[in-house]
């Protein structure tokens, strides 16, 4: 019988597609309220977007390899019995996996600790990790802030509907996209190498992603679809 911190590797795969399914789609939402001009409320389901990406990554670490193996001995994701409801551990989680979107997409692999001996490394570790930290915690003042009215200590009002000074949320968006993509490329090239068991198709996520992780490519895309429809109606 499995105890309540328990999942088998079948029954958390399901989970891993759901929080998956649920991040794509508040991608999907946060793009459309950013192209109506609700930025704030954008920005706010995209860090939503980024704490679901949080648990999948815990869920993944855990029992990506019972996947590849059809292994069902039933596991417990430590960190996710720990963080589950922490909203910044599990923005941080998704945080720390976007600082490899330039490798993974091709850039030069980073050259920060291959210099350093072993107590320059945990310092440099620990002074990073403090920095994910705190880009967590405003990252959650900032979802609030799209979601509620509040009252500033000089007697003005924040409203969702209002603009920031510096708007970052078309960057933010794409980098959240990005980060789901790169786990599911990393999960379809799992089963393709890796695994004996079935393969297990992510494609329409990593579709539904497309025009927020990449919009330049898709522009491109949609404008040779219509060119191709005008020219097949002649």
């Amino acid at each position: 019988m499995l105890t309540s911190m328990e999942m088998t590797p079948a029954g958390a795969r399901v989970f891993w597609r759901a929080l998956i399914q649920n991040a794509s789609a508040l991608i999907a939402d946060a793009h459309l309220l950013l192209s109506a001009g609700s930025n704030r409320r954008a920005r706010s389901l995209a860090v939503l977007s980024q704490e679901e990406l949080g648990k999948a990554l815990w869920l993944y670490d855990t029992f990506s390899r019972a996947w590849s193996d059809g292994d069902e001995t039933p596991l417990v994701a430590e960190r996710l019995r720990e963080f589950g409801r922490d909203h910044v551990e599990k923005y941080c989680e998704a945080l720390v996996s976007s600082e490899g979107l330039e490798e993974f997409w091709g850039g030069a692999p980073s050259r920060v600790f291959q210099s350093l001996d072993e107590d320059a490394w945990q310092r440099e570790f620990e002074r990073q990790s403090e920095q994910a930290k705190i880009a967590a915690h405003e990252a959650n003042r900032s979802k609030q802030r799209g979601f509620y009215v509040d009252r500033n200590r000089n007697g003005s009002l924040s409203l969702p509907t209002d603009r920031d000074d510096v708007d970052t949320t078309a960057d933010d968006l794409r980098v959240a996209a990005q980060v789901i993509e790169m786990l599911l490329i990393r999960d379809h090239s799992r089963m393709k190498f890796d695994a004996v068991t079935e393969y297990d198709s992510t494609h329409a996520e990593q579709f539904r992603l497309l025009p927020v992780a990449h919009p330049e490519d898709w522009a491109a895309y949609e404008a040779r679809a219509a060119d191709n429809g005008s020219a097949n109606s002649v």
